[in-house]
């Protein structure tokens, strides 16, 4: 099955649309408190149309851009007789620029930050070969051995986005949720390219859990249909009989994978991303295609279920991811992902005619419900604070429960306020389990706390003038980080697209 499925992923590559970008403005980076991380860029007047060795300037080219850099290069005057040595330094946002890459003492490799030394022997048209991220170029003259002009700096940038597809909001329509939807699209456009990445600046990978938000999110801007399928396509490539699948996998130069990155509610995502799929395009050939896969990753979860139903932690891999909240315990958070995978691929079973599949789903489902009721929840705090997960309040067992159908509306609304609002419970960090916890309220009829909280959240980034929405936002403190550097931080991230598919899903 694996040539085959990767044959289907072959034959669903998008084509790649392609928009020139040139005239960028000379600008400085300046150190500003009421920045979110302290540095913005204002208008430049210096003429830097003639360089020597140690100028340096900074071009802001007026948007977040995903492609290939080129620009040109002459001598003024007299023959150019040694290398033209650059440094050119890329950033999504100010900050990148002013950060001193020397100082970068994060866990993930340096070799991500966006800096490039080149010597150029031969003047003329220079076209870079590396795909870039980026909004603002710092262009540090090292050496030349006499005066240089640098001059038509401009980006191809690509994408699979088609985006003469994406209709505008109806008019009248909150302005704040516009600029919300814009950003929102244009981070979503910037990740989609011959698969959905995580990040065009860092990673670069087909993740499992970034693919559902992406796919649902471009069923309500680019509808390419042809791109979510090839991404279902690849990872089926990459099934294991009795193991998870991968939670990421690379394209390139082959399909392939790491070990040990199996991901227990990804896992999970996955399957209900083939729900998804199937409820936007009917296209049950597909389905009946990635059926099998289904079928493996609810095998795998089930024979992880413990002596009281309650699923546990796999042979490698991980637990579960949920959010990169420092201290997280995951186990209430991962059975609810399972039980909120399961639910979303029975219907699927139903339409292939699989009776005896749904049936037994059906009991599981059922059981494992009861389970997470008697094992994860303490009556006393009417909320989940489980022994599996040390007794810890967060906001994301919560979310899960709820999206899990382990509780009803009133105790679900209920035990999400209380989490949200005390001062001891672990909140989200990603704009990923922000949309989680959206969907969460969406589902217990809280619309208005639903639209605030989108407002209040995805709004921040863009008050602090976000081109693209980032990886990781908490609000009052910059310097939260997976990595231990903000400076790896990805600031056009894919999982955090989908405030568009909720305003233009629930709220125009």
């Amino acid at each position: 099955m694996k040539e085959y499925y990767l044959q289907k992923a072959e034959a669903n590559t998008p084509p790649l649309y392609y928009e020139t970008v040139k005239n960028p403005k000379t600008v400085r980076i300046v150190a500003d408190e009421t920045d979110f991380l302290g540095y913005s860029a204002i208008p430049d007047d210096r003429d830097v149309s003639v360089t020597q060795k140690g100028d340096s300037f900074v071009l802001d080219f007026g948007r977040h851009c995903v492609g290939h850099l080129s620009f040109s290069v002459k001598d003024n005057g007299r023959y150019i007789d040694a290398p033209v040595r650059l440094k050119l330094k890329f950033g999504e946002v100010p900050y990148e620029i002013a950060r001193d890459h020397a100082t970068y003492h994060g866990r993930l490799s340096s070799s991500w930050l966006m800096e490039d030394v080149i010597n150029i022997d031969r003047i003329g048209r220079i076209e870079m070969p590396r795909r870039y991220s980026f909004r603002y170029l710092e262009v540090t003259v090292v050496s030349t051995p006499r005066p240089t002009c640098l001059f038509d700096f401009e980006v191809v940038c690509e994408t699979s986005a088609d985006v003469g597809h994406l209709k505008p909001l109806p008019e009248g329509t909150d302005p704040e949720l516009v600029a919300i939807d814009r950003v929102a699209a244009t981070t979503l456009r910037d990740c989609m390219q011959s698969a959905y990445e995580d990040g065009p600046k860092r990673d670069r990978r087909l993740w499992s859990g970034d693919l559902r938000l992406q796919a649902l999110t471009d069923q309500v801007l680019f509808e390419n249909n042809m791109l979510a399928r090839r991404c279902l396509y690849l990872f089926a490539a990459c099934r294991r009989d009795g193991k998870y699948l991968p939670g990421c996998l690379y394209q390139y130069p082959e399909v392939t994978f790491d070990n040990g990155m199996e991901i227990s509610d990804y896992s999970m995502l996955y399957c209900a991303s083939i729900a998804d799929y199937f409820d936007h395009t009917g296209d049950l050939e597909t389905v009946r295609d990635l059926f099998p896969v289904v079928k493996n990753e609810i095998g795998v979860a089930l024979d992880l279920l413990d002596e009281n139903g309650i699923l546990t932690h796999p042979e490698g891999g991980w637990l579960g991811f949920i959010d990169w909240a420092p201290g997280l315990q995951t186990v209430t958070g991962v059975h609810g992902a399972f039980l909120y995978g399961l639910e979303r691929v029975i219907p699927l079973a139903r339409a292939l005619g699989e009776t005896a599949t749904v049936q037994g789903w059906e009991r599981i489902l059922s059981d494992a419900r009861k389970a997470a009721k008697t094992y994860l929840y303490d009556e006393k705090k009417q909320a989940f604070v489980s022994r599996y997960d040390n007794f810890q309040f967060s906001v994301h067992s919560q979310v899960w429960m709820i999206l899990g159908g382990v509780i009803d509306a009133e105790a679900g609304v209920r035990a999400l306020k209380q989490s949200l609002e005390s001062a001891d419970s672990v909140k989200p960090v990603t704009p990923y389990m922000h949309h989680y916890l959206v969907e969460a309220m969406l589902k217990l009829g809280m619309k208005t706390e639903a639209l605030a909280h989108i407002k209040q959240y995805w709004g921040a980034m863009v008050k602090y003038g976000a081109d693209t929405f980032w990886e990781v936002f908490v609000d009052g403190d910059p310097e939260v980080s997976p990595y231990g550097d903000p400076a790896m931080h990805s600031f056009c991230h894919a999982w955090s697209c989908s405030p568009a598919y909720f305003i233009r899903k629930y709220f125009v």
